[in-house]
């Protein structure tokens, strides 16, 4: 049976440092990808798929990032969610909690994938776990060494393809009760990645497998990769 429709929380409070100027006047998920910025992309694409309720976490310039939603003019119920500049990302999670209901598809405001959400969340679903985070094949440019105290090389692969988490992830709203106040309010990302060993250590942290599209950039050079590789997608889908 398919899972039933879950809340989807975009996370938009970066400041996108590494951007440089781009992101001195514009916050990150407000930078447009061909004609239409990534969230626009993203929000629309969650409604295409049959999600209708978004819970927007601003941070950094959030009045763009409302003042742009309302622009956007879809015919979805969105809720804003503002846990201060400074707040790590487990901490505007926790502060969005009572927004959503029993569990929330969590996404980064700067990603974007072709991923199926209704399979996410019935994977989520089946398997029982707290939070289920979405991990995708990255094919690393670089030779991967491992050696010993000695200096002796004890493992080699050249261009090894990675798993990594691409920022999509299902939150049961309760597993974010577990988590200390400490844990909360550390910076940045170190709340989420120290909540996800903390249920690793219960067996509660499920991972889905994504093989497909998957667009993301932290600087000028990855931003003009992201826009081919976008253009290309959809060039590719309109042929096919």
């Amino acid at each position: 049976m398919k899972a039933d429709k879950a809340d989807i929380v975009v996370l938009c409070g970066g400041k996108g440092r590494r951007l440089g100027k781009i992101t001195e006047k514009l916050p990150k998920p407000l930078i447009r990808i061909g004609d239409i910025t990534i969230l626009e992309m993203k929000l629309r694409d969650y409604l295409r798929q049959g999600f209708k309720r978004f819970v927007i976490c601003v941070g950094y310039k959030g009045d763009l990032i409302r003042e742009a939603v309302r622009d956007f003019g879809l015919s979805a119920n969105c809720e804003f969610s503002d846990a201060g500049e400074p707040a790590g990302i487990l901490n505007r999670l926790y502060a969005a909690r009572h927004l959503f209901g029993r569990r929330a598809i969590i996404t980064y405001g700067d990603t974007y994938t072709d991923l199926n959400l209704p399979d996410l969340l019935e994977t989520h679903d089946k398997n029982d776990d707290k939070v289920t985070i979405v991990a995708a094949p990255i094919h690393s440019p670089f030779g991967l060494v491992e050696f010993d105290g000695a200096g002796k090389a004890i493992y080699f692969k050249e261009k090894p393809v990675l798993n990594y988490y691409i920022g999509y992830a299902v939150f049961n709203r309760s597993a974010l009760d577990l988590a200390p106040k400490k844990m909360v309010e550390l910076p940045d990302g170190e709340g989420l990645i120290a909540f996800y060993k903390m249920l690793i250590g219960d067996k509660k942290l499920g991972v889905f497998y994504h093989k497909g599209l998957q667009i993301t950039f932290n600087t000028e050079d990855e931003l003009k990769l992201a826009q081919e590789k976008m253009l290309s997608f959809y060039t590719t889908k309109e042929g096919s």
